[in-house]
């Protein structure tokens, strides 16, 4: 996707922050900058909304969703869009080359397809390796909420339920934070999940991260140079 210069057809009212500390910041604030520091790096607009998405609601149960974006964003630049989206089959989906997977290009793709035959209201799916698979989580929780199940997320080494109200299991939370080339295997059933925890406050943001993020962010205010047009996922065109 290529960039588009100082792209005032969306506006740039969001207001970037600064003064080298952390903050706190609202579901909206968060949403906000993550969507412009995702457009900024490359992704189109529909997709770096999905991303502001997942960075707020990773937020608002006490996960520096922000964070996880960032690393993100950083290690895809120069990466070509088509290996980053999964190709989907029955049962399994992958990167067409076997590399990692975009954790939101993968989050969108599996609420687009989960009442159709290939999704998870069909049948439990292998998916990845992904990259910083905590991002999907909120894609995850919104399938939850549509079909009122619990969906789980295993792999190597734990579980992750969220329930239909996007409660997670805490304790399982820590051993995939920054994780990538992780394999994971989701699925779906009807009712509550037994473990799901309360809601954490939301942490704050750290300065640096903070910081990484509006250099993505800035990106969408000045004219497009080949360096930025070879941002994550960079391609011809953006039609979302």
């Amino acid at each position: 996707m290529t960039e588009l210069a100082g792209d005032q057809t969306r506006g740039d009212s969001t207001a970037f922050f600064s003064g080298g500390q952390s903050a706190r910041m609202s579901q909206n604030e968060v949403a906000a900058l993550c969507l412009k520091a995702a457009r900024g790096a490359g992704m189109t607009w529909g997709m770096a909304e999905e991303a502001g998405f997942a960075a707020s609601w990773l937020t608002a149960r006490g996960l520096d969703g922000p964070r996880l974006l960032l690393a993100h964003l950083t290690a895809a630049q120069g990466r070509a869009w088509a290996d980053l989206c999964p190709a989907v089959a029955p049962g399994a989906w992958a990167a067409p080359k076997g590399k990692s997977l975009c954790p939101i290009a993968l989050g969108a793709t599996l609420s687009d397809h989960a009442a159709l035959a290939t999704g998870l209201g069909a049948a439990p799916i292998k998916v990845g390796p992904v990259d910083q698979p905590l991002l999907v989580l909120p894609f995850l929780g919104s399938i939850a909420g549509a079909s009122a199940g619990t969906v789980t997320m295993a792999w190597d080494g734990g579980t992750i339920e969220v329930d239909p109200a996007g409660r997670l299991t805490p304790d399982a939370l820590a051993p995939l934070d920054g994780k990538t080339g992780v394999t994971l295997h989701l699925s779906l059933r009807h009712g509550q999940g037994a473990r799901a925890g309360q809601r954490e406050p939301a942490p704050a943001i750290a300065a640096q991260t903070i910081a990484g993020l509006n250099a993505f962010a800035l990106r969408t205010t000045v004219p497009a140079s080949d360096a930025s047009r070879a941002g994550a996922g960079a391609s011809s065109s953006d039609n979302d």
